[in-house]
């Protein structure tokens, strides 16, 4: 018991001495992996996705964000024996953030987030006459945490889930149907991996002196 009661000054101390949560830009490179879609897999290579967010913190470690995210795949050529498929099919979705962030140490943090906004998947099939535009609800949660290399800069890993209110399917390729196969695709779901940058707008403790 008297051993807590002298901890507690330390830790007091300890929450104290962590850093204040300051307006930030984050910025990912993510790696999606489709789930549950083979037939988007068979046509599809993943190229990446980026994400860049502005954050704006508002009360013990909750916070709001607005940013954009662009995603690239590439359509693989010999995807179905009976036909030529090539191109590429790129998503934009710019967005609104619930985020808590909250440090585990001096310079490490973790954060939370929420996001949701609209999203437009285009699919540029060279073989097809137009390009393929759908539009829909698109939403996503994250974790991530953070390690500082400098006071304003830190560097991280992100883990999250994504899903989007519109369905894959034969037209993407103005296809009725994907040859060969039975099924007629499904929704956009993806697990998310991600390396990022966190940088905080504020003068470092050398530029202040």
């Amino acid at each position: 018991m008297l051993f807590a009661l002298a901890l507690l000054p330390l830790i007091a101390r300890a929450q104290k001495d962590l850093p204040e949560h300051k307006p930030t830009f984050q910025g990912m490179l993510i790696l999606p992996v489709e789930l549950g879609n083979p037939r988007f897999d068979q046509l599809t290579a993943p190229l990446g996705e980026l994400d860049g967010c502005l954050q704006l913190p508002l009360f013990k470690g909750l916070g709001l964000g607005l940013g954009v995210k662009m995603m690239w795949w590439e359509l693989l050529q010999h995807a179905y024996s009976q036909i030529t498929t090539t191109g590429e099919a790129r998503r934009f979705v710019y967005y609104g953030q619930v985020q808590y962030a909250h440090y585990t140490g001096p310079i490490t943090f973790y954060e939370l987030n929420a996001k949701v906004g609209p999203g437009k998947w285009t699919w540029d099939c060279r073989s097809c006459n137009t390009a393929y535009v759908q539009q829909g609800l698109h939403w996503s949660i994250t974790a991530s945490y953070f390690v500082h290399a400098s006071d304003n800069l830190a560097f991280g890993l992100s883990i999250g889930y994504e899903r989007d209110a519109s369905d894959f399917s034969p037209a993407v390729i103005g296809e009725p149907s994907f040859p060969g196969y039975p099924d007629r695709g499904g929704p956009y779901r993806f697990f998310v991996f991600g390396l990022g940058f966190s940088t905080r707008f504020e003068k470092s403790r050398e530029e202040k002196w």
